[in-house]
């Protein structure tokens, strides 16, 4: 008697289902068990709710920072508390601002917790030849959101990123939401009023002030809030996520956030729903629908030679990684086209 051939297609959807159980595995009862995945459900993660002293960062800050240690001044900044006349003189603000300034230049990868610059910092913010000192060009603020949001690290920031489900946030849900997940991962020393300054100092990162109803050039603390990942809505203490399309997001950034991703990937091949749902994922930290995903790796498969996106029988998508690259080098081909 001959033997039926294997339904490819069911096949290959049942494997679907199961790489998305494994890779996924976003609980339906978000309140209570999707918090045992990823960073932040580590028995050995410590949050962080603090360190900017409330302040987002501003325009002139990294650049002024990274000027500073290239006059060889890291030891007085490292030393600001002690020597507060002289950072207070050089950087022309009060000292909770020069803590903030040294938080963001740690938190945005452009020098180290030593104070010694990076290549990242030294190619977008240095004296001599940096692709962008005035912070003027959308390709770094997208570049700064990646680093700092796929930074387990930051707490707030990655929370709401890579696990917030809602696109709406409400302030006071969401101090609930990362108590209870604190509460549910056994974090220690959790303080609601540490949290709330947090998730302020978050919002106002992404979203302008408006004073008597109104933007303007004084509304924006921070560079980020350009992108637009986070606008207000018409209720006092919501905002909303912007998920979908980004105009303004390069295929070379979206490469450069793609190879820094997979830096701590062990495989060679990676599924396409990975990309799109896991922590840390460009999916997730850029706020991508699908579809907008598939155009990024169908142009860059196009047109490098450093991923291969293919589409299997099924569904099945999967995306393969086939040269070593520099991080230097991407990092260059981000300003390529507008230099």
């Amino acid at each position: 008697m001959k033997k039926k051939p294997v339904n490819k297609y069911f096949f290959n959807i049942i494997i679907l289902i199961f790489i998305y159980i494994l890779e996924i595995g976003d609980s339906i009862n978000e309140s209570s068990n999707f918090m045992l995945r990823g960073p932040l459900g580590n028995n050995k993660y410590k949050p962080k709710f603090s360190g900017h002293d409330t302040f987002p960062f501003r325009y002139a800050w990294l650049t002024k920072l990274v000027n500073y240690l290239e006059d060889g001044k890291a030891k007085i900044i490292k030393e600001s508390e002690k020597k507060r006349l002289e950072t207070i003189t050089d950087f022309g603000v009060g000292l909770n601002m020069i803590k903030s300034i040294k938080h963001w230049s740690i938190a945005t990868k452009v020098c180290d917790k030593d104070f010694n610059l990076t290549d990242f910092g030294k190619l977008l913010f240095s004296k001599k030849n940096s692709f962008d000192p005035y912070l003027e060009r959308v390709e770094t603020l997208w570049l700064l959101h990646w680093v700092i949001s796929s930074d387990e690290t930051l707490t707030t920031w990655y929370y709401v990123f890579n696990y917030h489900q809602s696109i709406v946030i409400n302030k006071d849900t969401l101090i609930n939401d990362i108590i209870n997940v604190g509460k549910f991962s056994k974090w220690k020393g959790l303080s609601p009023n540490t949290i709330k300054r947090d998730i302020d100092c978050f919002i106002r990162t992404y979203t302008f002030s408006k004073k008597k109803g109104e933007i303007t050039e004084d509304s924006i603390e921070c560079p980020l809030a350009e992108l637009g990942l986070i606008n207000s809505t018409y209720t006092k203490g919501e905002f909303e996520i912007q998920r979908g399309p980004k105009l303004t997001l390069s295929d070379q950034i979206f490469e450069y956030a793609l190879n820094d991703y997979w830096s701590n990937q062990t495989n060679q091949i990676i599924t396409f729903e990975k990309l799109m749902y896991d922590y840390g994922s460009p999916g997730k930290v850029f706020q991508l629908d699908e579809k907008s995903m598939e155009e990024y790796l169908e142009r860059l498969e196009r047109d490098g030679k450093n991923f291969i996106f293919s589409k299997g029988a099924g569904g099945l998508r999967q995306i393969t990684k086939v040269n070593k690259i520099s991080e230097n080098q991407l990092l260059k081909n981000c300003y390529k086209k507008v230099a």
